[in-house]
């Protein structure tokens, strides 16, 4: 049985990826060393770790990142409008998928892909 769970990504830049996680996607962030932090909001948890080389961001980016997490939240209008305050980094427009749910999407400093979707 699964009781919990947790993302470890890899910076490499642990100031900038720390303003992502704080500043634009709203995280608290604890457990502050040399070598990374946490990064938690509500049932969210990413530990960051520093140490990773620059990503180059070529035209297949996207396809080729290396984790895509799904924020899954019960007010979408309120998230979005907490996010787009935050100038978090947006990959496209909202969408509808085919159930009627709206989702998007933002991405860390490295490509972590974080697609936010209503319940």
């Amino acid at each position: 049985m699964i009781t919990g769970y947790r993302f470890t990504v890899f910076a490499s830049d642990l100031t900038r990826s720390r303003d992502f996680y704080e500043a634009r996607l709203g995280c608290t962030i604890s457990d502050v060393d040399e070598v990374g932090f946490t990064a938690t909001r509500d049932q969210l948890i990413v530990i960051v770790e520093g140490g990773a080389d620059r990503r180059k961001f070529g035209k297949k980016w996207l396809a080729e990142a290396g984790l895509y997490i799904t924020i899954v939240v019960d007010d979408f209008d309120a998230t979005f409008e907490d996010l787009t305050a935050r100038d978090a980094p947006f990959l496209d427009d909202v969408s509808e998928l085919p159930d009627g749910k709206r989702v998007t999407g933002i991405a860390d400093p490295d490509g972590v892909l974080f697609e936010v979707r209503e319940a």
